[in-house]
């Protein structure tokens, strides 16, 4: 069970629910609410790409956790501890995701993104002679015991965090008070607003994508940015709207992305 599983299970318990973790589901080749239809457990943890699955009105969100730190980090695992910018030329930076490695090329061209497993944690230390630094989650480095490693917190402006990292939901078959009191609003609205701009951009799962959507008193504001593959082109939006219109806001910046060739970019990715 990963740490941030566990931390959520955690806060349900604390709020007086009954939890009994159900083991031995696949939840990436199969239906991760398959379960919740046929009863065979209440509630199910997901994120934005499981929530992108669901059919409207068939299950509930009953609540959204308050986000975790959204942002990638570099990983010093040998030389020097060096913000990215200082990497020596060459320096080989392991990658989980096709964003890291599309960002990475985009910002340092002359560095030598590596294929890393996103769950390796402190596995990671043992490839201190095959790679120089690697960018992983804020929270999962620091769950995995690499806080002490961190060299740098890449901006969330300019180095996009993949769509939905640090959120998770609870969903139902029907409202249960003890979780639906849990309910962050904030994280909930920016949740709406980066689900319907994925949507609305027609994003596979493992494009080279990065958004975050941040609320702001009345205003809600959503970075997003598409890259190709080899960093040589980036395009991205910034925009702002009303805070109870996140989905609104979400469709806009996909449309203005689509505008600046975002489509063309994805296209090409996916062949």
């Amino acid at each position: 069970m990963s740490t941030y599983v566990a931390d959520t299970l955690a806060r349900m318990i604390a709020a007086g629910v009954e939890v009994e973790p159900v083991t031995g589901f696949d939840f990436v080749t199969e239906d991760p609410f398959r379960g919740l239809r046929d009863a065979s457990f209440d509630l199910a943890l997901a994120g934005v790409q499981e929530l992108r699955s669901v059919v409207a009105d068939e299950l509930s969100t009953l609540a959204v956790f308050p986000r975790k730190d959204p942002r990638d980090v570099l990983v010093q695992l040998n030389g020097p501890t060096v913000p990215l910018r200082d990497l020596p030329e060459g320096s080989r930076v392991g990658v989980s995701e096709s964003r890291q490695s599309a960002f990475l090329n985009a910002h340092r061209a002359d560095l030598l993104p590596v294929k890393i497993d996103k769950d390796l944690g402190t596995d990671l230390l043992q490839r201190e002679s095959e790679l120089e630094a690697a960018v992983l989650g804020a929270w999962e480095a620091r769950a995995a015991g690499l806080g002490n490693r961190i060299s740098e917190m890449l901006d969330s402006r300019s180095w996009l965090p993949e769509p939905g990292r640090g959120l998770v939901a609870i969903m139902g078959r029907h409202p249960i008070a003890e979780i639906t009191a849990l309910d962050h609003l904030p994280t909930r609205t920016a949740l709406r607003a980066e689900l319907a701009f994925l949507d609305a951009l027609g994003a596979s799962r493992n494009a080279p994508i990065g958004c975050l959507a941040q609320p702001s008193g009345p205003i809600l504001r959503l970075w997003a940015a598409v890259a190709s593959p080899d960093g040589q082109r980036l395009v991205g939006s910034n925009l702002t709207g009303p805070l109870d219109e996140p989905e609104s806001l979400g469709v806009k910046v996909a449309r203005e992305l689509n505008q600046r060739g975002a489509d063309i970019l994805l296209t090409s990715t996916n062949q």
